[in-house]
């Protein structure tokens, strides 16, 4: 009789964690990027998908170590490689619009980017990434 009534506390604790895991997974904010999140490369996407920033906003991408990118475009215009800011110690690749540059400002409407990255051990073997974002002013 004491194994039984040991045997059911058991399982009333386990099932008790186990509701509380799934309370807790779904009570979860919802905003993750899910392209990023399953995404071993990319790390951080600057500004974050669907969010709303300034006409002077910094585009990018923090990548995880071991791997290396660049900037493909912003809003459908080519960012050349000197016009970047490739940090190779920070793992960042980021675009900040201004004077002399493609882009003297972020236009104010929706905005897509896109940045290419691969591996360093593998450079040839390439993946691009694109995400969108608002700019607002």
């Amino acid at each position: 009789m004491v194994r039984l009534n040991a045997v059911v506390i058991s399982v009333l604790l386990a099932l008790g964690a186990g509701v509380l895991t799934v309370a807790a997974l779904l009570a979860g904010d919802g905003e993750a990027d899910l392209t990023v999140v399953s995404n071993r490369a990319v790390v951080e996407l600057l500004p974050a998908r669907g969010d709303e920033v300034l006409p002077q906003a910094t585009v990018g991408v923090i990548l995880a170590p071991g791997w290396a990118g660049t900037l493909v475009s912003v809003g459908d215009i080519q960012v050349p490689l000197d016009q970047q800011r490739i940090e190779p110690a920070l793992n960042s690749v980021i675009f900040r619009p201004g004077k002399g540059r493609v882009l003297q400002r972020l236009p104010a409407q929706d905005v897509c980017a896109e940045v290419r990255y691969w591996e360093v051990q593998t450079p040839d073997r390439t993946s691009t990434l694109g995400w969108c974002f608002r700019v607002d002013g």
